[in-house]
């Protein structure tokens, strides 16, 4: 019900409705007031079960800072004009006075070149108080402090002449609540540490166990590409020219210079969602529609795939429209006014049809620039502090003498070569004025070029599709191994073995690809590699894939799990719907926290799948109705090691949540918002504490019961990451509005696997009802 409120009405509706209800706080004493009782029952502390103590009053602490905050901290917006002067805060319960002013000197609404789409957003304030004047300069994801009050950018107003500003003050409940984390980290130690803690008795009870084996075989993919068209080729470069542009750097309008196969790459899955058209690389695409405009227009290219949004707009409800489809006869773009309306809105009230809107508004801006010569930044400007670089068509102004000819005429010049190269198929002066190009970056450039040997290793990375090999591989061998794992269950045979140890050496083997890969990707991007949702796809794959690891010695099985699982992470991030982008990160990314935040917290995924897969195994096996000692065996062995998985994976999960409310505190102004995102990783740790917490509860404590629970706890891990990214809106909803094609009918046919294993399960429950 909340996250429905949110979806419809927004998050603040949905605090004033539940989370700031009197019934609510009462739901948290009672959950206080219980574990108090519990710990002195049970003599927790006399049994020096010191980490479980202190980890729970951690919580208790985090729920006090946060009433704290409630009670005495509040927020609100400022709305400011430009030149105009105010100490008003607006809140939901009327309007409070600062004890400073603010006065609006500049908003500055930075577009993208030739495009309605903004960049950035930004606020240059006098801040006036008893210590006098100073000058601000506030952006998204940078806050500013004043007299115990945090401001950071919002939103603006249509006319691009007023901004609006949140605002919060809490001077006690952040404190509180930090002591709060900074107790539940120590807690989570010492109860990993702790001889006498649960975990510690699983992994005692789990050497006592006899070893299982289990794992893979290699699928065959055959693609084929299509057919090129004579007119698509007659349209653009050869295959060879298109290497050598390739080869060449570009600014893309992040800032980062890379190769140009990387940018078409990029910019093609923006407009297509693939990295190629037709069986045409993509610097073919792209050049094409430099070189021939008019017929690129007409090529059916850019995705849109919400039918509302087309019948709204009047627009063709193909999949795939053309660049001409978006403007009139007059040349007016025909879905201006409605893209104009849905910037005016914060980001996190803006509808799914707004955000399909702005994506598609983006799309065709691409291609827009392209025609007119922008968005294809070659030419560095000589001594530039900023290392700024311009496309044939931009402002060059600041050129001068040869340089300013030069950049002016040398990309059209190139373009007039290539035309008619496509008629003699002499490619000579093309490749000549290409060279000059490359030679002018070179001597020109005020900041560092890639070298040879990064542009070699960023082409190697876009054509060995490292990630796709190690997803086939892991599903292929991951399958083998669970395969012959079974089989030497029924059948122990030496040579079964050997196999299983091959296979078993065939996964470290993958891994180690896989790590590569990441590797690779670290390297070309100079930046932790999981900062989008592809990135954390990849590296929740490598979290699952490790996971099986730490269990290799005491099950194959459990490791062949892990593989396959990971595989179908890496096949699914590798679909044309996820976008493998590089980019630079945005400022608030560029921070420590994102390697502690996004690396802690994704990593509980990985966990919490194989223990969906461990406890789907499971039930498998108590399906099978042969209710003998050794199979009895296997599934206590991989009971105790869902059960470490599981810890694992929900203090991975519990740290990654309050260290990234600190870094939220730090970035914008406050820890906790009830963010969609948010409320979902928070329910996903109470679901999965209270599958680990359930064996207190004798009606719950069967293998049958645990294994079913463990299964159906991965649907909030599911919910918290695709179903708030593709359908709720919120800070948090990186992939809201484009929806993975089929995965309704994917949920609904899995789920439907799953009720059948439930229900065979059900019918020999017996066999799995001995409990802990």
């Amino acid at each position: 019900m909340a996250t429905f409120i949110e979806k419809v009405q927004g998050t603040s509706v949905a605090r004033e409705l539940i989370y700031n209800q009197p019934l609510f706080y009462f739901l948290q004493l009672l959950m206080v007031l219980q574990f108090i009782a519990v710990g002195i029952h049970k003599r927790l502390w006399r049994q020096r079960k010191y980490g479980i103590v202190l980890l729970h009053v951690a919580f208790i602490v985090i729920l006090a800072g946060a009433l704290v905050t409630n009670m005495f901290g509040f927020e609100g917006i400022i709305h400011i004009r430009e030149g105009e002067t105010t100490s008003v805060l607006h809140q939901q319960e009327g309007i409070r006075k600062l004890p400073f002013s603010l006065r609006l000197d500049d908003f500055n609404l930075v577009r993208y070149p030739g495009s309605h789409s903004p960049s950035s957003f930004e606020s240059f304030l006098t801040v006036f108080s008893d210590d006098g004047a100073r000058i601000e300069h506030i952006y998204m994801n940078k806050v500013i402090y004043e007299q115990g009050y945090r401001l950071y950018q919002s939103s603006y107003d249509t006319d691009e002449l007023g901004t609006i500003l949140s605002v919060n003050h809490d001077n006690w409940g952040t404190g509180i609540t930090y002591l709060g984390y900074l107790l539940l980290l120590v807690g989570i130690l010492l109860s990993l540490l702790d001889s006498n803690s649960h975990v510690r008795w699983l992994v005692r009870q789990l050497k006592k166990t006899v070893p299982i084996l289990l794992f893979c075989y290699f699928p065959m993919f055959l693609f084929a590409q299509e057919n090129i068209t004579g007119h698509l080729y007659e349209s653009t470069i050869p295959v060879t020219q298109a290497e050598m542009w390739g080869r060449m750097q570009i600014q893309c309008s992040t800032g980062r210079v890379e190769p140009i196969n990387t940018y078409t790459s990029k910019l093609l899955r923006k407009i297509h969602r693939n990295d190629n058209f037709k069986g045409l690389r993509p610097e073919q695409v792209i050049l094409g529609f430099l070189i021939n405009p008019e017929y690129w227009g007409n090529v059916p290219l850019i995705r849109q795939t919400n039918v509302e949004l087309a019948e709204k707009l009047a627009l063709p409800s193909d999949k795939y429209l053309k660049f001409f489809d978006l403007f009139d006869e007059e040349g007016q773009y025909i879905i201006a006014e409605a893209v104009d309306s849905a910037y005016s809105h914060p980001v996190a009230e803006r509808s799914r049809i707004e955000k399909d809107l702005l994506k598609l508004d983006e799309r065709v801006n691409i291609l827009y620039s392209l025609q007119q010569g922008r968005m294809f930044a070659l030419f560095p400007l000589p001594d530039d502090r900023n290392g700024k670089w311009y496309s044939p068509n931009d402002d060059l102004s600041l050129f001068s003498g040869k340089d300013s000819m030069f950049v002016s005429k040398i990309f059209y010049w190139y373009i007039d070569e290539a035309v008619r190269a496509l008629d003699t198929q002499d490619w000579a002066q093309a490749n000549e004025v290409l060279s000059m190009i490359n030679v002018y970056q070179q001597r020109r450039s005020s900041v560092g070029l890639l070298t040879d040997k990064q542009v070699a290793w960023e082409l190697f990375y876009n054509r060995a599709d490292l990630f796709f090999l190690s997803a086939i591989g892991y599903m292929g061998v991951g399958l083998l191994l669970l395969l012959f794992s079974v089989w030497c269950l029924l059948k122990s045979k030496r040579w079964l073995r050997t196999v299983t140890v091959v296979l078993m050496v065939a996964i470290i083997a993958l891994f180690l690809l896989h790590t590569f890969g990441i590797g690779v990707r670290w390297y070309i991007s100079g930046r932790a590699p999981w900062a989008n949702a592809y990135e954390s796809m990849i590296y929740v794959a490598w979290a699952t894939a490790l996971a099986g690891l730490l269990f290799i010695r005491r099950s194959f099985m459990t490791l062949a799990l892990a593989a396959f699982f990971a595989g179908i992470i890496l096949f699914v991030a590798n679909l044309n719907f996820m976008d493998p982008e590089i980019t630079p990160l945005v400022p608030v990314l560029k921070s420590y926290w994102l390697m502690i935040h996004v690396a802690v917290i994704t990593a509980s995924y990985g966990f919490f799948g194989m223990s969906f897969f461990l406890g789907l195994l499971s039930l498998g096996f108590m399906a099978v109705g042969e209710r003998s000692a050794i199979l009895q065996i296997h599934i206590r062995e991989l009971r105790f090691i869902n059960e470490i998985s599981l810890y694992i994976g929900l203090y991975l999960l519990t740290a990654g949540i309050f260290l990234g409310a600190v870094w939220a505190n730090e970035s914008w102004g406050r820890y906790w918002g009830w963010d969609p995102k948010e409320t979902w990783a928070l329910i996903t740790m109470i679901v999965y504490a209270f599958v680990l917490h359930a064996r207190f509860i004798p009606s719950l404590r069967s293998d049958y019961v645990f294994s079913i629970m463990s299964v159906f706890a991965l649907s909030s891990v599911l919910m918290t990451y695709f179903g708030v990214n593709y359908y709720l809106s919120g800070l948090h909803s990186y992939g809201s509005g484009d929806v993975p094609p089929g995965l309704h009918i994917i949920f609904f046919v899995f789920s439907v696997i799953l009720l059948l294993v439930f229900y065979i399960g059900y019918k020999q429950r017996k066999f799995g009802e001995r409990a802990l």
